[in-house]
């Protein structure tokens, strides 16, 4: 959270700072004063930088009191052993039972959702937005919530953010025209015509950087989002195991000891800031771990609003290890295809071994990880 003044120029065009246009927007759950409801120009502004949010320093709980609001998503089955706060939701953590029962939970939402794309994502921990106890009170009414985090890569690495969609959308051209070098040996004349027309179109959409972010994603490279499925097993799968990288980037694959915090987490999520992979890349390229992993790519977490994919949350689930019956020995390892598999990874992996790259190039690179296998 950082003070903002009413002139501020981020404010005559919001939209390029991912900025929310609508300013004061208050919960019901509020704490709305009859003093205070003209939002008095002497009042102090804040902007809270996680979400794009122009708040008003003289009221209280903005994004709602905890100690009134009911959850966002009900379903009477399953217990609620604990809850996350984002803006204007109090979201349930619910108790895993079985598959069928989060299956069901999954069907329900996208029944009550028609208009929006219900997608998943595993995590063995819950990690949070570091706010102080005072800013807590502020915004939610309670200094011990739990606000998850949902930023992107490129912040934790602490890469610039126009410097990394540059660098990917550099990178991807290449790569795709060096996928298309490797696929003349594989595939037919006529089928090598289609990969390039379907590569012509890719580079000429507006959506190309968004795509080339997503591709990085999932090998490793900071991005601007975070990597979604709709594949159940795939999400349950990383919420089990661990990833462990050294620093040449050979990840070992493990089953995780302490289910503390492993998490399955629901998002319901506008079709306009999230896109399958399956619908977007070029039809010849196969193996790969967008493929394997039924990769939904979502591109929410920039400019002023670094957490904003928390906001699309419907519910969680909290797993126990008895959800590691589900896979065989070989599932974790057949959702990271081998170099020799998946062409992307032979690209990327050749891109990292370059011994011209300098400075940022050089660290954005070396995060690319692979198996050991």
């Amino acid at each position: 959270m950082k003070k903002i003044k009413l002139d501020d120029p981020k404010l005559i065009y919001p939209g390029i700072h991912n900025i929310y246009p609508v300013m004061n927007e208050t919960s019901i759950h509020s704490n709305i004063k009859p003093s205070n409801t003209e939002y008095s120009k002497q009042s102090e502004h804040l902007l809270d930088t996680n979400y794009g949010r122009i708040l008003n320093s003289s009221v209280g709980q903005p994004y709602g009191d905890s100690k009134s609001m009911g959850y966002y998503f009900r379903n009477d089955t399953f217990k609620v052993i604990d809850n996350l706060r984002v803006p204007f939701r109090k979201i349930p953590v619910f108790k895993f039972v079985d598959l069928a029962k989060i299956n069901s939970i999954i069907l329900q939402i996208e029944k009550e959702n028609p208009d929006f794309e219900i997608l998943l994502r595993g995590q063995t921990s819950i990690y949070t937005i570091k706010r102080n106890s005072d800013e807590l009170n502020y915004l939610y009414g309670d200094s011990n919530c739990t606000e998850p985090s949902f930023q992107p890569s490129f912040l934790r690495s602490n890469f610039d953010e126009y410097f990394i969609k540059n660098l990917w959308h550099n990178q991807m051209s290449s790569m795709f025209n060096d996928v298309g070098i490797d696929l003349k040996n594989l595939i037919s004349e006529k089928d090598l015509k289609i990969y390039y027309d379907d590569v012509n179109k890719i580079k000429k959409h507006f959506h190309f950087t968004p795509i080339a972010l997503g591709y990085a994603q999932h090998y490793g490279l900071p991005s601007i989002g975070l990597d979604l499925t709709k594949d159940l097993k795939v999400a349950l799968w990383f919420a089990s195991h661990k990833m462990d990288i050294d620093k040449d980037g050979l990840c070992e694959l493990s089953k995780l000891d302490d289910f503390k915090e492993s998490t399955l987490f629901i998002f319901r999520s506008p079709k306009d800031t999230v896109f399958s992979h399956k619908e977007i890349k070029p039809k010849k390229i196969t193996n790969t771990r967008p493929d394997k992993q039924d990769a939904w790519f979502c591109h929410t977490g920039w400019g002023d609003s670094k957490n904003q994919l928390a906001t699309n949350l419907c519910c969680a689930i909290r797993l126990d290890s008895n959800i590691l019956n589900e896979f065989g020995d070989n599932y974790g390892a057949s959702l990271f295809p081998s170099r020799t598999e998946d062409l992307v990874l032979n690209y990327f992996l050749d891109m990292k071994n370059r011994k011209e790259n300098m400075n940022e190039v050089k660290r954005a690179l070396n995060k690319i990880y692979y198996l050991s296998k």
